[in-house]
């Protein structure tokens, strides 16, 4: 008799343990995917920030003349050489379709156009794409900026949120949400302004 206890107490302590290392495991594989979805989400932004810093920077470098033809709260276009010497080229930022290839329901594409290489429309997830623009004594200035006002742009603030394409859903508590990283920088190109 006693030995059949033994057996049915075995049984149950290792239905427990099976049950334990089940839910370790399960943590350990929403965890994994969580800190994936991080890291991608998070390059994705520190590229998009790198590109969009180093060119904006560039406007107006090298050009005589209109340096920024576009400024709106979504969208960009200036000339600029982005090397020291090298030749003007025209650049554009601008957001395009809804990107429906994502689980992400407010996903949009972003679209680099420059003139150089053509349009570039990159699956980036990113779901916020502000400019906003100031001028000399860093007065905001009212969009679409047009016509002899976009001589007056000094500054340039950029703002973007970048979320991850599949949601993280916590095993615990059922609730699903998208991994995010926002950006944003004030960014005041040398050139504008300069006759040159």
């Amino acid at each position: 008799m006693s030995s059949m206890i033994d057996m049915v107490g075995a049984a149950i302590l290792f239905g427990v343990l099976i049950l334990a290392v089940g839910r370790v495991q399960g943590n350990l594989n929403q965890t994994m995917a969580q800190n994936t979805f991080n890291l991608n989400t998070q390059s994705e932004a520190i590229y998009v920030a790198r590109l969009i810093e180093y060119e904006v920077s560039k406007a107006g470098y090298g050009v005589t003349g209109s340096k920024i033809s576009v400024a709106d709260d979504q969208s960009i276009a200036f000339k600029g050489a982005m090397t020291f010497g090298g030749a003007v080229d025209s650049v554009a930022y601008y957001i395009g379709e809804a990107d429906t290839t994502t689980m992400n329901p407010n996903d949009f594409r972003f679209v680099r156009y420059a003139q150089s290489s053509g349009a570039l429309s990159q699956r980036l997830v990113m779901t916020q794409f502000a400019i906003s623009y100031f001028d000399s004594s860093n007065t905001k200035m009212t969009t679409p900026v047009t016509g002899n006002d976009l001589k007056s742009i000094r500054s340039i603030n950029v703002k973007f949120r970048v979320e991850s394409a599949e949601p993280v859903t916590d095993a615990s508590t059922g609730l699903s949400n998208y991994n995010a990283v926002s950006w944003e920088k004030l960014i005041y190109p040398r050139n504008l302004g300069k006759p040159y």
